[in-house]
């Protein structure tokens, strides 16, 4: 909507960060927002979903009205981040929050409204990770769209688990029967016939083609890599150590490189410490200034260095260690000082995905054996086939 003010105004705004704090401890406020969000936003969100795009204006209202809103894991897991890591796999994932379980009835569908689910089945005497999903993505609506044109009865087919913090919507099996499911037939749902001969839960389609695939996805979304939309990824065997990718960083941001070429590696792949522009940005909750704020027109994530006071609150916080506090120079290297006190003044750095530069990332452009990519690790399906190649 656009707001049109009739005299001059004042006006209080509450950045996203601090509206998403007061809503996690404010009952009667989530319960105000979530009114809002229902009454002026649910039906937008309904009607993009493909699912729901052929239903009629008065069975969206009966829709948005059965929806519920679920919330899983903590708004601030990026404190608990290291500690979790130091957790063996199965712990790691006892730790995440289950929202639908293997083998249980589906009753209903779930639609990711923020954050990440890992999606798992079983394997041996555990369970493997097979893949993911985001903001926008569906599940149970095989399942439920199978037990109603088949008339048999399957359970869902994988287990779904909060990675970090959760948002989801959840629409009974009930109200995807009435309204849903008669707009459409059998032969338009992707997947139905595969389920007609699926017993095992490891014969249905999976994201993982290969156990080396498969432990690269486990080792993304244990780490929680998966938040990242332009995560620096270098392939290890392609990769010769001539830092030329340092180089040209260090060439486009007045001598200072903004990431460090080092970070965990898995089946030779690398996840170095360059800032990964994440989903869900934490680095900006808390910057006393503003400093550190998305660019709206392309979504990266950068540092105003004119406001920024070196107060660390944006480095404390990155679950990746992807943000340095540096002494500022000028352009010809020189360390500034404070006027006043004299003391050499201290700037955040990070990786700002080169947004002044037409040519992109001069990262990725320099290096001259195709070994480093930026990639949207939150799209796993693009992305699976540059770790296969």
């Amino acid at each position: 909507a656009t707001i049109f003010a009739v005299d001059p105004p004042d006006i209080v705004e509450i950045r996203w960060q601090g509206l998403r704090d007061i809503r996690q401890r404010s009952a009667e406020i989530k319960e105000h927002i979530d009114h809002l969000y229902r009454e002026r936003a649910l039906q937008a969100h309904l009607r993009a979903t493909p699912m729901f795009q052929n239903l009629a204006p008065s069975e969206l209202i009966q829709v948005a009205e059965s929806t519920e809103f679920q919330t899983y894991g903590n708004f601030d897991w990026h404190a608990s981040y290291k500690r979790v890591q130091e957790m063996s796999p199965a712990e790691q994932l006892h730790y995440e929050p289950v929202v639908a379980q293997h083998g249980h009835y589906p009753n209903g569908v779930f639609l990711i409204r923020s954050g990440f689910a890992r999606l798992s089945e079983p394997y041996n005497n555990g369970e493997r990770t097979v893949s993911y999903l985001g903001k926008g993505r569906v599940f149970g609506f095989e399942e439920v769209a199978y037990n109603h044109f088949r008339r048999r009865q399957i359970p869902f087919r994988r287990t779904l688990r909060g990675v970090g913090h959760l948002d989801v919507l959840f629409i009974p099996t009930a109200i995807i029967e009435r309204f849903v499911l008669p707009s459409l037939q059998a032969g338009d749902i992707p997947g139905l016939d595969a389920l007609d001969h699926a017993k095992p839960s490891s014969q249905l389609p999976s994201s993982v083609d290969t156990p080396e695939l498969s432990d690269v996805l486990e080792f993304l979304v244990e780490r929680r890599f998966v938040n990242g939309t332009a995560t620096m990824v270098i392939d290890m065997e392609r990769c010769t150590r001539c830092d030329d990718c340092v180089r040209a960083c260090a060439s486009t941001h007045q001598n200072n490189p903004r990431f460090i070429r080092h970070g965990p590696v898995n089946e030779g792949f690398m996840i170095a410490n360059a800032c990964m522009h994440c989903q869900d940005p934490i680095c900006m909750i808390g910057c006393p200034t503003g400093a550190i704020h998305r660019v709206s027109a392309s979504g990266e994530v950068v540092i105003n260095d004119r406001t920024c006071i070196g107060c660390a609150t944006c480095a404390n916080s990155c679950p990746y260690d992807n943000i340095q506090i540096v002494a500022a120079k000028d352009e010809q290297g020189r360390a500034l000082h404070d006027q006043i006190t004299h003391k050499p003044i201290e700037k955040a750095a990070k990786c700002d995905l080169c947004v002044d530069q037409p040519t992109g990332p001069a990262c990725a452009n320099a290096c001259p054996h195709d070994a480093l990519v930026r990639a949207d690790l939150s799209e796993w399906e693009h992305v699976s086939d540059w770790f296969q190649r």
